[in-house]
């Protein structure tokens, strides 16, 4: 087989598609006589407060402000709060270029974008868990030739005889000073998202299609209420022997609640 030695590579980390579970929320207290929507207890306030002109929720006070959850149970304590759960999913960065690639180093970047320094944030309410999936094949020519994945957790190769791809969601320092670790926004009392294994180790990459790169909870009966922005590192080296050619991904990543 002839030896090239020019490569293009152009991965997008572009595209999130949501999937909701069905479960059961039980958002009311109810039996054969009443039904409460929203309960309310504390100094005063009122749950739909309206008229022809306007619409709000009001309170004068609280009692108390806490998330308490167990394995059976999960209460919203404080000032009116929304009832609906909620799952949300976006991109803030999206591009990267390798340009030419080299058999004897691997090429690295992550996608990063905005202070947030994040590829891709996922926030939910009311959620009691979520799992980020990766659902793209690894690069892939104009030929329909698909590199190979490094589907064994490992440092970047230098050797000329090995091809691979492979990613993680932590900062980096090998081959580059590259990626950053999640960020729970506003804190970690708010927002539990964490690196599945295997993705969660510094300087040591992998990629298998359809894996689990990222969850919450992160401790158990502690689900997530808030946002956390996650960023992907890449690394691709091709072999002497790999075909040339325009080696492009369009990375779908895939978020799943259950409620």
């Amino acid at each position: 087989m002839r030896k090239n030695k020019k490569w293009i590579n152009t991965i997008s980390a572009a595209v999130i598609a949501v999937l909701l579970v069905p479960s059961v929320v039980l958002a009311q207290s109810s039996s054969t006589n009443y039904r409460v929507e929203e309960s309310y207890f504390g100094s005063g306030g009122q749950v739909d407060a309206n008229s022809t002109n306007y619409r709000a929720r009001q309170s004068t006070g609280s009692l108390g402000s806490a998330d308490i959850s167990s394995p059976n149970y999960r209460a919203v304590a404080g000032f009116n709060t929304p009832s609906e759960p909620f799952l949300e999913a976006g991109v803030t960065g999206a591009d990267i270029d390798f340009g030419t690639l080299a058999a004897n180093a691997p090429s690295f970047a992550s996608s990063q974008a905005g202070a947030c320094n994040c590829t891709f944030y996922v926030r939910s309410y009311l959620s009691s868990s979520y799992a980020v999936i990766t659902a793209s094949a690894p690069p892939t020519s104009e030929n329909n030739r698909v590199f190979a994945a490094k589907s064994v957790l490992g440092s970047a190769s230098t050797t000329e005889s090995v091809e691979e791809f492979g990613i993680n969601l932590v900062a980096n320092t090998a081959p580059g000073s590259i990626g950053a670790a999640p960020v729970n926004v506003p804190d970690n009392s708010f927002a539990d998202g964490k690196i599945a294994t295997g993705y969660d180790t510094t300087n040591q990459y992998k990629y298998n299609n359809g894996d689990t790169i990222a969850t919450s909870p992160a401790t158990a009966g502690n689900q997530g209420i808030g946002q956390t922005n996650y960023t992907v590192s890449y690394i691709i080296k091709p072999s002497t022997i790999t075909p040339a050619g325009q080696y492009t991904m369009r990375h779908v990543i895939v978020a799943v609640a259950t409620f």
